[in-house]
Formats: C-alpha cells, sequence, structure tokens
C-alpha cells in the first residue's frame, strides 16, 4: 500500500515517524470499538460468577495478563465520612507491572462493588483508567505500577460501605506481554 492519496493512507515500506505514528492511530482506532464491547462483556460474567472470582483472589501474584482478570481487593476502611475523604484518599494501586518496552501494551482497569447484596452486571462497575505504553526505541523490560483515585468512584457504584471491591483487569493491546506483581488499595493524604 502506498501513500499517494491522503495522509490517512501509508507505506509499510516506509519508516518515517508520521508513517509511523498513523500506522499506530490506525491501530489503535481499530481496537476502540472493539475493545468497549468486550470490556462490557468481560464485567457481566465475572460479577455474576463472584464466588469463583473470590476464589481467585487466593491466587498467587504475578499475574500474567493474557485474558481478563479479576480479583477481589480489600479495603483499609470503609464507610467514611466526607471529611475524611476530603483528607485523604482512596487509591487503587496495581504494583509490579512488568512488559518489554519494545511492544506496544494497553490495560484497562475497572472497579464493580461487592455483589454480595445480589446486583450484578455491568451498570455496577466503573472504568477507573489505563495504563498504556507507546513503543519508542528503548530496549528492555520496564518494571512500573499504576494508581488510580477511587474515591468518588466507589462512591458512584454504591460500594462506599462495601469491605472490598472487585478489581477487573482486561488487557487490549499486548495480550499475554504484561505482567503483575500485586493489586491492593491505599490511603493517601
Amino acid at each position: 500500500m502506498e501513500n499517494n492519496n491522503n495522509n490517512n493512507d501509508f507505506s509499510l515500506d516506509s519508516n518515517d515517524s508520521s508513517t509511523l505514528l498513523r500506522r499506530r492511530d490506525i491501530l489503535l482506532s481499530a481496537t476502540t470499538a472493539a475493545a468497549a464491547a468486550a470490556a462490557a462483556a468481560a464485567v457481566s460474567p465475572i460479577r455474576s460468577s463472584f464466588a469463583a472470582t473470590a476464589a481467585e483472589a487466593a491466587a498467587e501474584f504475578p499475574i500474567k495478563l493474557e485474558g481478563t482478570v479479576s480479583r477481589v481487593v480489600s479495603r483499609p476502611r470503609r464507610s467514611r465520612s466526607k471529611r475524611e475523604k476530603e483528607e485523604e484518599e482512596e487509591v487503587l494501586v496495581i504494583d509490579g507491572i512488568q512488559f518489554d518496552r519494545n511492544f506496544p501494551v494497553k490495560f484497562d482497569v475497572y472497579v464493580n462493588d461487592d455483589c454480595s447484596d445480589g446486583g450484578s452486571g455491568p451498570t455496577a462497575a466503573e472504568f477507573a483508567g489505563s495504563l498504556v505504553n507507546v513503543p519508542h526505541g528503548r530496549r528492555g523490560t520496564i518494571k512500573t505500577c499504576l494508581r488510580l483515585a477511587i474515591t468518588d468512584l466507589l462512591e458512584s457504584v454504591g460500594a462506599d460501605d462495601d469491605d472490598s471491591v472487585l478489581v477487573t483487569l482486561v488487557p487490549k493491546s499486548g495480550v499475554g506481554l504484561v505482567s503483575v506483581g500485586n493489586i491492593g488499595i491505599e490511603l493517601l493524604s
């Protein structure tokens, strides 16, 4: 395919940076619609099998993201007052994230409230954030962490009074290339 008509076409033989960025944009836009549908589908079955997910929570870390992964994560405190929430932010910490920086990597993070009250389905789920790596010529493995503020998110899904929440990681790109060392919740002032 050669670039003769417009800027959205690209040549597979070209290696200039603008062409590489257009390739990345095309790949990312192609997966966006499929990713949204997969995320909605991934959340619903997980919520209906909460007992199985609780058993998975005892699984050893690190977790390799070869598909959708869910873990029940204990909260440090529940039913915090408005003042406590203003003084300390509840933060979801995904630690020990490791991957080869030469490959594009993306995973989304969803937080569901504990379904022990009988509620289930994607209406109780909230998108918390994403980790994205765009390769740019550096070699080697990177180890990092992702911190996401979830105080407001927990209120919006009605999980403010729960002892634990269900955290779901949905790989979008680089499936099987990412490992996660630990998932937890901290209070930061």
